[in-house]
């Protein structure tokens, strides 16, 4: 029969026997760690006086998926004034990830994702007009284009939102239906078409697709180039 002391050392010595096999199996049992993560989206955009939320889905150092893990990463904006971006620890708090668009840019905005000494994570962020109508493209110079005289034609598009025109050229994409007689560039304001050949009177068509949030509007123009 053990007495007293003998079951307390031979608890004991059980414990050490339990602790040592956990050590050499699992290095103290040590919880996995955050090693990668991924932005939902690397190019997201952002109602004016709207939100999008963007989110961070991680990976832990024994390579199993950890879910979403929004609230561990540190978010920073390039430009708050245009776009700003909740983080952890802000005061007064505000949500982690979670982007609201303060004013309308024809800029983008990059968000940085950062957590320890991991490799940050970036998106660009454009910010754009949600509920838009009355989309507009406006040519200069106007009318017939004629092409033995003009290379270049310039394109401007606006929307009226809440009754007030806004430019949105720079968000624009842009289209030629006929590349052979005119070619366009998306991303500038204005966007700058190029006559390629003016050598006979052609009809066609400049087109802009605008998308916000998940809805996109398309519009476009009738063009007519000659010789």
């Amino acid at each position: 029969m053990l007495t007293g002391r003998k079951l307390a050392l031979s608890v004991a010595f059980t414990v050490l026997i339990a602790v040592a096999a956990g050590v050499s199996c699992n290095g103290f049992f040590t919880n996995p760690t955050l090693q990668t993560f991924t932005l939902s989206s690397t190019t997201p955009t952002v109602p004016l006086d709207g939100t999008q939320q963007l989110s961070a889905f991680g990976v832990d150092s024994n390579g199993n998926q950890m879910g979403n893990v929004t609230d561990q990463i540190t978010w920073m904006s390039s430009a708050p004034g245009t776009i700003s971006i909740g983080t952890a620890g802000t005061t007064p708090p505000s949500t982690p990830g979670l982007m609201t668009g303060v004013q309308l840019s024809n800029s983008s905005v990059t968000i940085t994702a950062s957590y320890e000494a991991l490799t940050q994570q970036t998106a660009t962020a454009t910010i754009c007009l949600e509920g838009g109508s009355n989309f507009t493209i406006t040519q200069s110079p106007p009318g017939t284009i004629n092409g033995s005289t003009t290379s270049t034609v310039n394109y401007t598009a606006s929307a009226v939102v809440k009754g007030t025109p806004q430019d949105i050229t720079s968000a624009v994409q842009w289209t030629s239906s006929n590349t052979n007689v005119m070619t366009i560039v998306s991303g500038t304001d204005p966007a700058v078409a190029t006559v390629t050949d003016p050598a006979s009177q052609t009809q066609l068509i400049i087109s802009g697709s605008y998308t916000c949030n998940g809805s996109t509007n398309n519009f476009s123009i009738n063009v007519t180039v000659n010789h």
